[in-house]
């Protein structure tokens, strides 16, 4: 079984959740936006079990080991995710649109 967790940034602005559903599974994202993972895919990808994937994806945003993209459009921040690939993430922006990449303690990634 896998524990709810909540988050806040350093900063205050990110608010980082993981919530058991009832199905067994579990949600891990960012309160207030779209984006988010589960536990079983998570579970997959780094062939560990759920309870153990989910502690090392948690773990490594917390500890500045993931990037954090967050998608501005009209200057209005619309959603936040875990980038594998922020050049690929960048790719298709529209011109009214803008992602700016983040760590979990407020550094930015640069250029």
């Amino acid at each position: 079984m896998v524990p709810a967790e909540e988050h806040r940034s350093p900063d205050g602005s990110l608010h980082f959740a993981v919530i058991p559903m009832t199905d067994g599974d579990v949600a891990i994202g960012f309160r207030e936006f779209g984006w988010h993972t589960h536990a079983d895919t998570l579970a997959s990808i780094l062939n560990l079990p759920k309870p153990q994937a989910v502690r090392s994806y948690v773990d490594d945003v917390l500890n500045d080991r993931a990037v954090i993209a967050m998608q501005y459009i009209d200057g209005e921040l619309r959603d936040i995710w875990i980038s594998k690939d922020p050049a690929g993430d960048l790719k298709y922006c529209h011109p009214n649109e803008r992602v700016d990449f983040r760590y979990w303690s407020g550094a930015i990634l640069g250029p």
